[in-house]
């Protein structure tokens, strides 16, 4: 699950695992929700195979059960990248990433777990993850066209500040106004996901949910046997992560068009940031909304 995870609200965890279950048709709030993301990858002492294996067959069934009868956890959501945008705008590249887990909570709210689960969590991490970062966002639904759909396709973008840019460094983004760090960072992220919205608007190409996610600060870790398996309970001071950009489409062909895209490929190339895009299979392990 590496819920431990959630750099945000949660961050730190809860001394005491809340007993209350959630009766089936139970009305949960409604959003805005507080919102983690957070990415892992597989063991370098294992096969990415038997990583997967463990994963999907221990790990996330177990989480699944920790969570779902909790009654401030909204809903619980599992990536797993399996191709990578490439140079030419498609996907032919493997994937240097693994997984991400992307979690919902009532506003205000913690994930309730007792000090004897928060330390499970980190010794299953043992059995198949490292590289844990954890970060809380802030979630801005920039294009919902929505309409009943049962099957999307989806994809995630992951920006990193550039290489050695201080905060808020990075000219050329076509972005003015006061230069003021990480709000300048942010205004410049809006700016590249409005531009995205505008140029599918224009082009039909099936984008059906374009979900814009923006770094305000990420959990630190140690290392177990491997870096980043245990979350601290404290935040990094800065984080060089900016946020993440979710795409969903009606169909692969369609939306690997519009990603490769002279247009598209250039917004993807910002100065201020470095672009990682994925496709992704993504589970759902609950979702309450």
């Amino acid at each position: 699950m590496a819920v431990g995870s959630g750099a945000g609200p949660q961050g730190g965890g809860s001394t005491d695992a809340d007993p209350m279950a959630r009766p089936m048709g139970t009305t949960v709030p409604t959003g805005p929700f507080d919102k983690t993301m957070s990415s892992f990858n597989p063991l370098w002492s294992l096969s990415i195979d038997e990583c997967e294996r463990h994963y999907s067959d221990v790990h996330t069934r177990w989480a699944r059960h920790l969570l779902r009868d909790r009654p401030h956890m909204v809903s619980y959501h599992i990536d797993r990248a399996t191709a990578a945008y490439d140079v030419r705008g498609g996907f032919g590249q493997r994937p240097d990433a693994w997984r991400w887990v992307i979690l919902r909570l009532a506003p205000g709210q913690r994930l309730g777990l007792s000090a004897a689960e928060q330390e499970q969590v980190v010794q299953d991490h043992r059995n198949c993850l490292r590289d844990l970062r954890s970060f809380t966002v802030d979630e801005r639904v920039v294009i919902d066209e929505l309409r009943g759909q049962t099957t999307l396709v989806k994809y995630l973008f992951d920006l990193e500040r550039a290489s050695g840019a201080p905060v808020g460094d990075g000219g050329g983004s076509g972005v003015s106004g006061p230069t003021d760090g990480v709000d300048l960072d942010r205004r410049r992220f809006d700016a590249l996901a409005d531009a995205l919205a505008a140029h599918a608007r224009e082009r039909d190409f099936g984008l059906r949910l374009l979900v814009q996610d923006t770094v305000t600060r990420e959990q630190a870790t140690e290392p177990v046997d491997e870096p980043g398996q245990r979350p601290v309970g404290r935040v990094l001071e800065k984080s060089t992560k900016i946020g993440f950009l979710e795409l969903y489409f009606d169909q692969q062909e369609w939306a690997e068009d519009f990603l490769g895209e002279p247009a598209v490929r250039e917004l993807l190339r910002p100065a201020f940031a470095r672009v990682r895009g994925y496709r992704v299979d993504e589970g759902c392990g609950f979702d309450n909304r």
